[in-house]
């Protein structure tokens, strides 16, 4: 059998002795990039919390052979990604909760499924697929809570988004932190949709076509181009005279 034409199934079990479903968020964003190690210890670490609720990192660090060192790598590796997150139980001591990427995506509101809130899921959903097409790699979940945390605090359409990394996206900057700049600046001037966008761009459009500044900056061309080109000003000659100097090895004060 070549490799490009294998076929495969999964057999069928007379005998069940438990699985470990996975989101497939998960499996599509991390399998790619994340070592062997760290899918190692997350995935044994996910089985152990699905089937007991409890975890026990000795038992994981004998099964992978990983001292202290090597666990703390992997796990700070998780944290930092945003898989992992740190809560606090009030008392001073403190847990690590492994996050959804599924709830992630669709914002954690706890109110019934409403018409307005499915129909509020599928756009964040269009705009996450979107954004992931323009930056052309998978959010992380820090990317998606800090995109998640902008549209509430702003309370502004998903479909800005989307449109704050396309014009990222033409200065070459897909930055989240940075493209999250543009919706501020949006905020900040009473643009709370793609449609309030479209208004100002239009008002802005019109503005500099009635401004009487297209006509100065005319004028001003047709000066330039019809400057004496053997007219020098100080400045340039001095960086000419500055040149010279290097070039014949003098000093240069």
């Amino acid at each position: 059998m070549e490799g490009n034409n294998l076929e495969f199934k999964i057999q069928n079990l007379s005998l069940d002795m438990g699985e470990t479903s996975f989101e497939n968020m998960f499996l599509n964003t991390y399998v790619p990039m994340a070592d062997g190690d760290s899918l190692k210890v997350f995935l044994l670490l996910y089985k152990d919390l699905k089937s007991s609720g409890e975890v026990d990192l000795e038992k994981i660090k004998r099964q992978l052979a990983f001292d202290d060192e090597k666990m703390n790598e992997v796990i700070s590796y998780w944290t930092n990604m945003g898989v992992f997150r740190k809560k606090d139980r009030g008392d001073g001591t403190f847990y690590l909760e492994i996050i959804s990427l599924r709830q992630a995506y669709f914002g954690n509101s706890k109110e019934n499924a409403s018409e307005n809130m499915l129909d509020t899921s599928k756009r964040k959903s269009v705009m996450f697929n979107q954004v992931e097409r323009i930056i052309q790699r998978q959010l992380t979940p820090q990317d998606i809570r800090r995109i998640h945390e902008t549209l509430d605090e702003y309370k502004q359409d998903p479909e800005l988004v989307t449109e704050a990394f396309r014009q990222a996206k033409e200065v070459n900057n897909v930055d989240v932190k940075y493209v999250m700049g543009f919706l501020k600046t949006w905020r900040d001037q009473s643009i709370f949709s793609l449609n309030d966008l479209k208004i100002k761009e239009e008002r802005a459009k019109l503005m500099r076509e009635k401004s009487p500044r297209k006509y100065k900056s005319a004028k001003k061309v047709y000066r330039s181009k019809n400057k004496n080109p053997n007219e020098k000003s100080y400045a340039q000659k001095a960086r000419e005279e500055r040149f010279k100097k290097i070039l014949e090895g003098g000093d240069i004060i």
